[in-house]
């Protein structure tokens, strides 16, 4: 019997559709839809979650609390309601940033493989363009491909039909916001804002939609270049042979690690959902009992902190991880890419040097810590002590104080972590797609180059 499993523990094969020679214009790229129907609402709800409109109702929710301690503030009710809120509301976002990740995983992976599985195709088909040209046009061809693109620092769109829109490249007034708020408080300096918690969390999950409704559209504009290439190409060399399939066997990992991307798994899925809704309705049915006392807030804080404190963990470790594997995809692409280039001859400065300061290589060093799945047994541990802690105080006040606030302190300074991690990975991810689409601009033009230098010949 075969169990679901991650969807980063899956093997992927994955088939880049195929263009006949009388097509114009390839189309670009479009995420694909899940075939569950429960997977599709629950995508949407995620996206809800992480949209303007949610940021902002929770935000005047937040200021309506601050006024409201004009006349409650002395009141130790109001003083916890916010405490446990915001537990409650970390809890909740958590399986919402665990569902991002794994979509991430799913749709770059995707996208990446899509884009090698065509890249074998125009290897193949330049290889036939290099024997029917031959080595002497091949250089004369290669030197003016350098030499348009050494001319000046960027194409126009006159020069070059392909060249991507600057709006594509700038985002829209609310990404903008949150973008910079987060640009703001990854710094390590702002380690110690913990009173941001709220801020953090919900920025977060809008960042992350942020970020991958960015993504998604330069994905596009590459997707409409390297099929229009494909095209191209067929068109010059008859080709009818379909795309490679690309086979990506799922990485290997150890024994803890797996258990941790189920419970991940388990975490953004329906299970993990109607876990917090069930949780949600046994607090509200035991209000009366408590009297909806100060004892009643604590019990729901004192859950999602506890809960909230391991996601948090595993939220880190599950980042980095699909980070890293993202990174392979790109690796791959990109020396399959530089050896199509290279035997065309064409020079590729496409290549990112990266310069870090001293803060940013300390936030690299903590990313790498607090990534390693040896931090989310610690976390497990830390849990289970605040557990032992307050069950030794019988529950009291102080008892489940020690199960609330320092795991809400902690939850937030690895949000403040794993902002970091967002931020470099995604200024990496965006740089490595410009370097994808900046290779492609000069294939293109050496394509429409080659066309032309077939056409003299016919003539």
């Amino acid at each position: 019997m075969k169990y679901p499993r991650p969807i980063v523990q899956c093997d992927m094969e994955v088939t880049a559709e195929s263009y006949d020679q009388g097509a114009d214009v390839g189309s670009g790229y479009s995420v694909k839809a899940s075939f569950k129907l429960i997977d599709r609402w629950l995508d949407k709800l995620v996206q809800l979650a992480g949209s303007a409109p949610i940021f902002s109702l929770l935000m005047i929710g937040l200021i309506v609390w601050a006024v409201a301690g004009i006349w409650h503030g002395n009141s130790e009710t109001w003083i916890a309601a916010i405490s446990d809120i915001q537990a409650l509301i970390c809890y909740i976002y958590d399986s919402v940033l665990m569902r991002q990740l794994f979509r991430k995983y799913h749709v770059e992976h995707d996208a990446m493989l899509q884009i090698q599985s065509r890249c074998g195709s125009h290897r193949r088909m330049i290889a036939y363009l290099k024997g029917t040209l031959g080595e002497h046009q091949i250089h004369q061809l290669a030197m003016h491909v350098n030499e348009i693109h050494s001319s000046s620092s960027s194409i126009s769109k006159k020069d070059d039909p392909f060249v991507i829109d600057s709006d594509l490249r700038t985002p829209g007034y609310f990404a903008r916001y949150i973008i910079s708020m987060a640009n703001t408080c990854w710094h390590i300096i702002s380690v110690g804002g913990y009173w941001l918690c709220i801020f953090i969390w919900l920025g977060f999950a809008c960042l992350r939609e942020c970020y991958a409704a960015y993504n998604n559209t330069y994905l596009d504009a590459i997707f409409k270049l390297d099929t229009t290439i494909e095209i191209k190409l067929r068109h010059l060399t008859r080709d009818t042979l379909p795309n490679s399939t690309v086979i990506k066997c799922a990485p290997k990992e150890n024994f803890l690690q797996r258990a941790v991307f189920y419970y991940a798994d388990i975490v953004g899925a329906l299970v993990g959902i109607m876990l917090l809704v069930v949780v949600l309705l046994a607090w509200i049915a035991v209000g009366p009992v408590f009297k909806y006392n100060q004892s009643w807030w604590l019990l729901i804080g004192t859950y999602a902190g506890l809960v909230g404190l391991f996601d948090s963990f595993v939220l880190r470790n599950v980042q980095g991880k699909i980070s890293r594997y993202i990174d392979e995809d790109f690796d791959i692409l990109d020396e399959s890419t530089k050896d199509i280039l290279d035997e065309l001859y064409i020079f590729d400065s496409s290549a990112s040097i990266e310069h870090q300061s001293i803060t940013l290589s300390l936030s690299a060093w903590m990313d790498g810590v607090s990534s390693n799945v040896i931090m989310v047994f610690a976390g497990f541990l830390l849990t289970v002590g605040c557990l032992i802690a307050s069950s030794a105080l019988k529950w009291s006040l102080t008892g489940q104080l020690i199960s609330n606030v320092p795991p809400n302190i902690i939850e937030t300074l690895l949000m403040l972590i794993l902002i970091t991690g967002q931020n470099d990975a995604e200024a990496k991810s965006r740089a490595r797609l410009a370097d994808i689409y900046s290779q492609r601009q000069r294939l293109m033009l050496f394509v429409q180059h080659a066309k032309r230098a077939l056409d003299k010949s016919k003539d």
